[in-house]
């Protein structure tokens, strides 16, 4: 190969990647820091994917976890002093804020915020081996440095608490905020992309595509009633999660010391009514209080919260698999449109991956995997408690990452599908027999002497096995209705079903009443 032709290849080249393609602007791009902490990520999420999860750093990161827990440390200490301020009994106060300290609530609430008192925090961790004691100590430190005037009441930081009265409680409020917030609020956004792709091709009648059972052409169904069926099965999941007045069934929390009796609590002052302020500062936090409890919550909630979404995302993945099936050779009913500069495949130009949403099962079976595991695991733990609870929880990132990259991933690709209308009428002429359950149920209502199902049978299959097309379907029909003597309204009554559009008339209209319904839903 010449130079001539060789640069001929590279021009080309090029040009196929579209007009907004810049070589200038290639060879000057220079990385980031970003784009290097990006490329050095251990894992695609914190890389590749970072765009579609960034959120997630204020949800379930490190950072996030540590500020959550010195705010629940510190809103137990100032909820005790607020309590003790009113203790009338006999037993000295371990800590008192009353009205004469009520100015300090707020710059309480500034402790345990910023990155350098977190890392402070994990210095003292180096001799504690303990992170949450590690905070309490750090708290406890702080108030005395800032506070002085309550130097003498800092063991009120963590009084008669276990690790667990915090970091279930952390936990719990970041399970809230994940799924009751971010999860949902993508689910939502997933529904109403769905539901805007079907009206694209369902604004006037009805996308007729063929049902398949047993991946066999069974009867016509719609483009929106194949959908609508998946996101009826995801509401009806989804709204297990929710009371009926609409607020969510949130996760638990517990303060109970530690094995859930409230033990030290009494100890100290059996005088005070310990149940009604764990449950008051539980709820306090939107958690649900969990009243007996070993020393975490029994974990039946989160399993019933983490198996409901695993079932939900079991209905994204089917949804996807069916399309991405409808869009495979050799049916191929949607098409991917081509992009300017787009390859289907890295070797084969004759072909266009459905790769986004065929990732995104991998991403969905990943995280539904991780979840059931969830379910079963954290409610499994020996007598009154181990640790196990504690990494799962502290992981629950892991498993919610993959969910919301392929959420948008599904949508994002189903969009660049359209549907191939040749293929879809080829497909009906091929196997007419799809209107043959409705042919023999109309004989069977008219009477129609004999097996109506052996006789439609023997017209949608032929001798040598295969299936009827059309013209043979049409030609036999005509033929069965001739010998049987059928009155000619019975005779175009039977023609009307070889139509789909007939046999579709009446679930496109509850379909597309039920797609208003979801559009409406899904903007609020």
């Amino acid at each position: 190969m010449d130079e001539i032709e060789g640069s001929k290849i590279i021009e080309e080249m090029v040009a196929g990647y579209g007009s907004k393609f810049s070589e200038e602007e290639l060879w000057g791009i220079i990385p980031t820091e970003e784009d290097m902490q990006q490329m050095e990520a251990i894992i695609p999420a914190m890389g590749r994917y970072l765009a579609s999860i960034d959120f997630m750093r204020h949800v379930t990161s490190g950072k996030a976890v540590a500020r959550k827990r010195f705010y629940v440390i510190i809103q137990y200490f100032m909820s005790l002093g607020e309590l003790l301020s009113r203790y009338q009994g006999k037993r000295r106060r371990v800590v008192v804020i009353g009205s004469d300290k009520r100015h300090l609530i707020n710059h309480l609430h500034i402790i345990g915020t910023t990155p350098d008192e977190i890392k402070q925090s994990e210095y003292i961790e180096k001799f504690t081996d303990h992170d949450t004691a590690a905070a309490a100590d750090y708290v406890k430190l702080k108030i005395a440095k800032v506070f002085p005037e309550l130097k003498d009441q800092i063991e009120g930081v963590h009084f008669a608490c276990t690790s667990e009265d915090v970091m279930g409680n952390v936990f719990g409020m970041i399970g809230n905020e994940l799924v009751f917030g971010h999860f949902m609020n993508s689910l939502n956004d997933f529904i109403g992309d769905l539901v805007n792709y079907v009206l694209q091709y369902e604004t006037v009648g009805s996308l007729i595509i063929p049902g398949l059972t047993h991946e066999q052409a069974a009867e016509p169904t719609t483009l929106g009633k194949k959908f609508i069926t998946r996101i009826r099965a995801i509401e009806h999941l989804r709204w297990q999660l929710f009371y009926e007045n609409g607020e969510p069934k949130s996760f638990s929390g517990k303060l109970g010391g530690a094995i859930g009796n409230l033990t030290c609590h009494y100890a100290a002052y059996p005088d005070i009514n310990w149940w009604k302020f764990a449950k008051e500062f539980v709820e306090s936090m939107g958690l649900h209080y969990e009243e007996m409890t070993d020393q975490c919550v029994s974990y039946v909630v989160e399993a019933h919260i983490f198996s409901t979404i695993a079932h939900i995302l079991t209905q994204v993945i089917k949804l996807t698999k069916d399309f991405v099936n409808m869009a495979s050779c050799p049916s191929q009913f949607f098409v991917k449109v081509k992009k300017e500069g787009q390859k289907g495949s890295s070797i084969m130009p004759n072909k266009s991956n459905a790769w986004g949403m065929e990732g995104a099962v991998g991403m969905l079976e990943e995280a539904r995997s991780k979840l059931l595991f969830m379910a079963i695991s954290l409610p499994d733990y020996p007598h009154e408690g181990n640790m196990k609870r504690s990494y799962l929880f502290r992981n629950i990132g892991d498993a919610f990452m993959p969910i919301f990259i392929a959420l948008k991933r599904i949508t994002r690709e189903m969009k660049s599908y359209q549907p191939n209308q040749a293929k879809i009428t080829a497909f009906f002429n091929e196997y007419p027999g799809m209107s043959g359950s409705s042919l023999q149920t109309v004989l069977k209502r008219e009477g129609i002497a004999g097996d109506a199902y052996r006789t439609i049978q023997k017209i949608s299959i032929n001798s040598d096995s295969t299936y009827a097309n059309a013209e043979q379907f049409r030609s036999g029909l005509e033929h069965k209705m001739e010998e049987l003597s059928l009155p000619e309204d019975l005779r175009e009554e039977l023609r009307a079903i070889l139509n789909p559009s007939y046999l579709i008339s009446s679930v496109s209209i509850k379909v597309k009443d039920l797609l208003g319904v979801y559009k409406k839903r899904s903007k609020k």
